[in-house]
């Protein structure tokens, strides 16, 4: 009988061991993404896609890589700006639209 018991607890324990492990890799892998605002008076230099994704106007897309710009916020785990386009343009609309930028991670290794 105890070792039925042991049996029983071992399968308890595996199962809350497995729902808290999906609980925390859901909870951490949350990045917000910032949506921008428009700035009153400037020139539209980007574009945002369905998607969420900054395109820098008059750059071609199909050779621009993809920036991850990651920026202060209040969101715990952090925020993010996807665009595409060359590097100094994404951080210049991240900062002409009052973003702090933190670090970039590209596909392009910048």
């Amino acid at each position: 009988m105890d070792a039925r018991k042991g049996e029983l607890m071992t399968k308890k324990m595996q199962s809350v061991l497995l729902v808290f492990t999906i609980l925390f890799l859901t909870s951490c892998g949350y990045h917000g993404m910032v949506l921008l605002k428009p700035t009153p008076g400037a020139d539209k230099t980007y574009s945002v896609t369905d998607s969420g994704t900054v395109e820098i106007l008059g750059q071609d897309m199909k050779t621009e890589p993809t920036h991850w710009i990651y920026v202060d916020c209040e969101h715990w785990s952090g925020c993010f700006m996807r665009c595409q386009g060359k590097i100094q343009s994404c951080k210049n609309v991240a900062t002409d639209s009052n973003l702090t930028v933190d670090h970039i991670m590209s596909r392009a290794g910048s």
